[in-house]
């Protein structure tokens, strides 16, 4: 019940946290929840549609709100100096999320330095009253008309895949290689949340192509570990050693 997991909220939790989909295992592993499991905060799954409908309806319980960790703020708390840092870090990735905004123009309405993520490369995620991936199938599936909704793509600053990305386009802007990857990347978040692509077979032909390069040791020239990091890294680790 939700006044058991009021019970065991961790020190510190400010809000009741849910996740929706098709299925348990559907939702369990999803890059959404990373930070939330790397903070020890409770997820309750919803795998029913109703079940969202209620949680949206209800909003709070004994003073805690619900969120879903699917929306875009998920309502963690931050300390001055980590909302600093993150200003930094989206300061130096700016040139790549606003390159990959003006690639996935069409797709999505917002790219950003995510602090959910802790393992995947990136995700995506709902505004505030927007409606998810999984209620947005569920619809056109029941035949209801559905506007086409444009969703949140937050990347994560640390993952080498974003790093090495970062490089390549300071490296060389008009290389083909970064918009390719930078599909591949919105792509791989289609297929985490459970979303069909609108193009499987250019998917294919771009995971080929990549596997190729790999397997044939061309790459780009720039492996990930010599990809300098942003600015505000370097900050932060400076500050740490001293």
């Amino acid at each position: 019940s939700l006044a058991d997991y009021v019970g065991r909220m961790k020190e510190g939790q400010e809000a009741i946290y849910y996740v929706y989909g098709e299925s348990r295992k559907a939702v369990a592993d999803s890059p959404h929840l990373e930070a939330l499991k790397q903070r020890g905060y409770e997820v309750l799954f919803m795998t029913d549609p109703v079940d969202e409908w209620a949680a949206q309806g209800l909003r709070e319980f004994q003073g805690k709100q619900l969120v879903s960790a699917l929306n875009a703020d998920l309502k963690l708390q931050s300390t001055e100096e980590e909302k600093k840092a993150k200003e930094q870090v989206s300061e130096g990735l700016k040139g790549l999320t606003e390159k990959m905004k003006d690639v996935l123009k069409e797709d999505v309405r917002e790219v950003r330095v995510s602090d959910r993520l802790t393992d995947s490369p990136v995700c995506l995620v709902v505004s505030e009253g927007g409606t998810p991936a999984y209620l947005e199938r569920l619809l056109k599936e029941r035949g209801k008309g559905m506007p086409r909704i444009k969703r949140i793509l937050e990347v994560n600053p640390k993952h080498p895949v974003i790093e090495h990305l970062r490089g390549l386009l300071a490296s060389n802007p008009s290389s083909p290689q970064v918009g390719e990857w930078i599909e591949l990347l919105h792509d791989q978040a289609l297929l985490t949340e459970g979303s069909p692509l609108s193009d499987p077979n250019r998917f294919a032909r771009r995971m080929t192509a990549l596997l190729t390069q790999v397997a044939s040791g061309a790459g780009n020239g720039i492996p990930a570990a010599q990809v300098p990091p942003p600015a505000a890294t370097t900050a932060q680790t400076q500050t740490q050693s001293s």
